[in-house]
């Protein structure tokens, strides 16, 4: 969806100054509305970019200010203002409310005609709405469609200036606590501007770094993909520096909201993007599991939980209680540490000292507990297969705590 910013960097708009309010101007623009009458607010629904001259105010400051004031709260994009005869020079109090609420006012000469600049911004809003739509078709064939045609897809992505022949990985960016957000505001019209915001903040990094780089809004995430910008190797370094961007960057636009980034592995054929896709959400489904706060997780570095992730649940539950059960089961009779014991221990690759440092407990006390584990599991923590199979219980175990 378009945005204040991509409207007035259009060409016919070069004289658009804008005046107040430039910490919204990230807001979407769903169209635009000439109106000059006293009272617009019946006529507008939010969203409208609004033109007027001011021929109704009678250069009226008091009503500007609750024009403004009002179109704001009904979430219009943003008001431009002719400047001429009826409103000569935007008021110094229009300018501090406008700021005060981050709602963008611009002012345009009165020589430019206003029929060509609507017609302009209107025309604009209209192509990136269908180019949106047809990257979305696009991205929904390349992942998700069953009958594959690459060479096609290839043809209509290069028509909108995609370069799908380089190397490209899958990244999903997804914001993990929408849902707590709607609970708390109740509000389904705030949770959808907050959608738009977190789409926006996504794509205005991905634009900084490439020239095109298809992308699609799912649910509660942005499915992107990413170009390989040196070369065919493939390394990925450069990719997850600006994944880690992303991040940054909307967690500072969208404070609160818990961030995490799955990227697949690269691919040069198209067929391979589905595998990749994947491959991502793996990695998302790993960064659910670990419950950090916001970060960047590529399935490359998953190591055996690539493994896991992709076993069933009730196979993973029943390893987990023939490995894990009987500690667990001690622990709660008897209020003791068991499991965390053999983690900590594990951790630390049987270094007993540096153990029962960690777990602030003496060298005789750690011996004793790890005796009673390997009574309880029947495994022996010196045999390197019975130590492995203790180490993926533990792992398992991360894995089906509640998120």
């Amino acid at each position: 969806m378009a945005s204040c910013k991509e409207i007035v960097e259009l060409p016919s708009l070069k004289k658009l100054k804008i005046v107040a309010g430039r910490d919204g101007m990230d807001r979407s623009v769903r169209w635009v509305h000439f109106i000059d009458l006293p009272d617009v607010l019946p006529w507008v629904r939010g969203g409208e970019l609004l033109f007027i001259t001011g021929i109704g105010l009678n250069n009226d400051e008091e009503r500007l200010i609750k024009l403004v004031r009002g179109i704001a709260e009904k979430k219009l994009a943003g008001l431009v203002i002719n400047i001429g005869p009826y409103i000569p020079k935007i008021p110094a109090a229009v300018i501090a409310l406008a700021d005060e609420l981050k709602f963008p006012v611009f002012e345009l000469p009165w020589e430019v005609k206003l029929v060509e600049v609507t017609h302009d911004v209107s025309r604009y809003i209209v192509m990136k709405q269908l180019e949106e739509k047809s990257v979305n078709d696009l991205l929904e064939n390349i992942l998700f469609n069953q009958v594959y045609d690459f060479p096609t897809i290839i043809r209509r992505a290069s028509y909108y200036g995609y370069d799908l022949s380089k190397p490209h990985r899958v990244g999903i960016v997804r914001a993990s606590d929408f849902d707590s957000f709607l609970k708390e505001h109740q509000d389904e019209e705030a949770l959808m501007k907050l959608k738009e915001r977190f789409e926006r903040a996504v794509r205005e990094i991905l634009a900084k770094h490439y020239k095109k780089a298809l992308s699609m809004a799912r649910v509660d995430s942005i499915i992107f993909l990413m170009p390989e910008k040196t070369g065919r190797n493939c390394e990925g370094g450069e990719m997850v520096a600006i994944a880690e961007e992303i991040v940054q960057h909307c967690s500072l636009r969208l404070s609160g909201l818990t961030l995490n980034i799955g990227l697949g592995n690269c691919f040069t054929a198209l067929e391979y993007a589905k595998n990749s896709f994947d491959q991502a959400r793996l990695a998302l489904k790993f960064a659910g599991f670990i419950r950090e706060r916001s970060g960047v997780y590529r399935y490359d570095n998953l190591g055996v939980h690539k493994l896991l992730l992709e076993l069933e649940s009730q196979t993973l539950e029943d390893y987990y209680r023939e490995t894990m059960g009987e500690l667990v089961r001690y622990d709660k009779e008897h209020g003791m540490d068991l499991v965390a014991t053999l983690l900590v221990y594990l951790q630390e690759n049987g270094n007993a000292i540096q153990a029962a440092r960690k777990l602030f407990i003496h060298k005789n006390t750690l011996s004793y507990r790890i005796k009673k584990i390997e009574k309880l599991t029947g495994r022996h923590l010196d045999n390197m297969h019975d130590r492995l199979t203790l180490q993926m219980g533990l792992l398992i175990g991360r894995q089906l705590e509640p998120l």
